[in-house]
């Protein structure tokens, strides 16, 4: 079953990606996002568990050097972030509360880099999440549907940006996006844990989703 929700998710992934070419070559004389460019990786914002799970799976593919050097930065991005050293015995859902609280109040306002950062680049680009494979273009925010948000490296603020063919494209991912989270939680009854990269590099969130799985098909 977890291979049929990584299944999924990559399709929507693929699409996503897709979308974020297509729109960038809609304004290529603008785009400066690029392999070098590490600017929207300090910013701070939270992931499903989905998007957890996906990424401990990466970073337990790493070599056992990259993955004690993730670890470490991970530590520390949490330390900064919750303002105290991460207990790693932690339950998930008291992390997740943890780092709900902590993003809400910290989001916009505080920049810490992302620990699978390295030299301006992700170690982990394959499995990095939705909202790290959107940033850059102008984008739709269903939490403030009337203005798009953009990368202040491609588009100046407050500056005009004709919307046409932009919104809906995005509005279709992600209302499916909102749609696959709310079935995996229906089906394997899980709260709406949330997490950063730096949460599903230290918590094995990919176990927590298998071991939910399994309890779900014995029981």
């Amino acid at each position: 079953m977890l291979e049929s929700i990584y299944r999924q998710y990559e399709k929507l992934l693929a699409e996503v990606d897709s979308e974020f070419d297509r729109v960038s070559r809609i304004f290529s004389d603008r785009m400066q996002c690029r392999k070098g460019c590490g600017s929207c990786c300090s910013q701070i914002f939270h992931i499903s568990l989905i998007e957890a799970a996906y990424i401990s799976r990466a970073v337990k593919a790493l070599d056992p050097a990259g993955r004690r050097e993730m670890r470490d930065k991970a530590r520390a991005y949490l330390a900064e972030l919750t303002g105290a050293e991460v207990d790693e015995d932690e339950d998930i859902e008291s992390h997740s509360s943890r780092v709900r609280a902590s993003v809400g109040a910290k989001a916009g306002r505080h920049h810490i880099p992302c620990p699978a950062l390295k030299d301006e680049a992700c170690t982990i680009y394959g499995h990095r999440p939705i909202i790290a494979r959107k940033y850059g273009i102008p984008l739709w925010n269903p939490r403030n549907p009337r203005v798009l948000q953009a990368c202040e490296l491609n588009f100046r603020a407050g500056e005009e940006i004709d919307a046409e063919g932009l919104v809906e494209p995005q509005m279709e991912l992600e209302y499916r996006w909102l749609s696959l989270k709310r079935d995996v939680l229906d089906e394997l009854d899980l709260p709406d844990l949330v997490a950063t990269v730096a949460s599903a590099v230290l918590f094995d969130y990919e176990a927590v989703v298998e071991d939910r799985i399994a309890r779900e098909t014995s029981g």
